[in-house]
């Protein structure tokens, strides 16, 4: 470890979205013999963060600028690249050393200052490059140590795979699977659920008190997701604990199938409905989670099975508690309900919790969460795409990022 005493011979400045890239830099310098200072090693908790980046910016030789879209349009890199500028403006001891690890275009002061470029190189490749361009930099020649290869081997020579000792990993070689998925569909993961917990509360909560729910939203903002998780988490958060029955509605397509289907699930004689059905289910505790409850409006669907949904799911001891999912409120959804002067069996029995398109912030937090695990990281620009033109869904918003993604993975 070097002596915190003496002058470190780099500091490393970076965005937080550079991470990856800063620390593989900072493994290479170090293999080599050089002292460096990096926020991600250094910084430890309980000390002053503005204090430890004016020590660092100050007290090491030289600073090294991660340069990415990121750095560049980031408030707070400035200031740590100019500290070394202003230290060098003539650039005659090479006390700011760029490398452009992502696309971008650096202008003003610091588009004056040549950069090691390793956009696009493979790891050997990119490893070479900081290590000659930091030799050619403190030597203010850039001549090798050793002679050049004759230019046709050269041409011939490439990167060997496994020619890299345990180090950071190289943020450039990415061996991922792509963390935007699934790209159609409901999640069936709860590993990829993202921010649902207050929902999820508030659905259990009013599940607990006695009464019933219904997701309303438009297609596309993840009610069948949150359904599934529902039922999931239903035996472990229900007092006391019900059978979660789960039924995709827009598989069915009459009144006859949906009671074979209930029934199957809750594993009674096949077609056993009206009275039958409410002595059958009058000592069981179910959970009955139904999706796409639109289908149940078509004419295959008498009003009758909306009157023993209600019947069954009254009362807080109830056989069945229910949580339904539907584009438009309960209120209106089903017009013949209004005939003679009746009101849908279903509306006031249903607490309804919008379901509503993410915001801004947090398509941003999910964006980040996704690739955390992974060195991929998307632009300030590019993200500003993704939200305009996901529009809040988070289907869209998962497509839009996993196209993105794998682009940048194609060489």
């Amino acid at each position: 470890m070097p002596d915190p005493a003496l002058p470190q011979d780099f500091f490393i400045s970076y965005n937080s979205a550079d991470k990856a890239w800063a620390e593989w830099i900072a493994w290479i310098l170090e293999e080599r013999g050089y002292t460096v200072k990096i926020q991600a090693w250094d910084f430890l908790p309980g000390h002053n963060f503005v204090l430890e980046m004016d020590d660092a910016a100050a007290g090491c030789t030289r600073t090294v600028a991660v340069l990415s879209d990121d750095y560049l349009q980031a408030k707070y890199t400035h200031p740590e690249w100019a500290a070394a500028f202003k230290r060098d403006p003539q650039s005659q001891e090479s006390r700011l050393i760029p490398i452009r690890v992502g696309e971008c275009k650096p202008e003003g002061l610091l588009g004056q200052i040549n950069y090691i470029d390793i956009v696009g190189k493979a790891e050997g490749d990119a490893e070479q490059s900081i290590v000659e361009g930091i030799a050619a930099a403190l030597k203010k020649r850039g001549k090798p140590e050793t002679r050049p290869l004759f230019p046709r081997r050269e041409l011939a020579r490439t990167s060997q795979p496994g020619d890299a000792q345990e180090k950071a990993s190289f943020p450039g070689r990415v061996q991922t699977q792509n963390p935007f998925l699934p790209l159609t569909g409901a999640v069936d993961e709860a590993a990829q659920f993202f921010d649902c917990d207050r929902t999820l509360n508030r659905i259990f909560e009013v599940l607990n008190s006695g009464s019933n729910v219904a997701l309303i939203g438009d297609r596309n903002l993840g009610k069948s997701s949150l359904l599934r998780e529902v039922a999931r988490q239903a035996q472990g958060r229900l007092t006391p604990p019900r059978q979660p029955i789960f039924i995709n509605l827009v598989m069915l397509f009459s009144e006859d199938e949906f009671y074979e289907e209930l029934c199957a699930k809750v594993g009674i004689a096949e077609d056993t409905r009206g009275n039958k059905l409410n002595r059958a289910l009058r000592d069981q505790r179910l959970l009955l989670i139904l999706d796409e409850v639109e289908r149940i409006v078509q004419d295959e669907f008498s009003r009758r099975v909306r009157d023993q949904l209600r019947g069954l799911s009254e009362g807080k001891d109830a056989p069945l508690r229910l949580v339904l999912a539907a584009r438009d409120s309960l209120e209106t959804l089903f017009s013949d309900s209004y005939d003679n002067g009746m009101v849908s069996p279903l509306h006031g029995i249903c607490w309804e919790e919008p379901i509503t398109p993410w915001s801004a912030e947090s398509m941003r937090q999910f964006i980040a969460t996704r690739l955390a695990p992974t060195p991929v990281r998307f632009s300030e620009n590019e993200i500003a795409d993704l939200i305009a033109t996901s529009g809040g869904r988070p289907k869209d918003l998962m497509q839009h990022c996993n196209a993105l993604f794998r682009k940048k993975l194609t060489p």
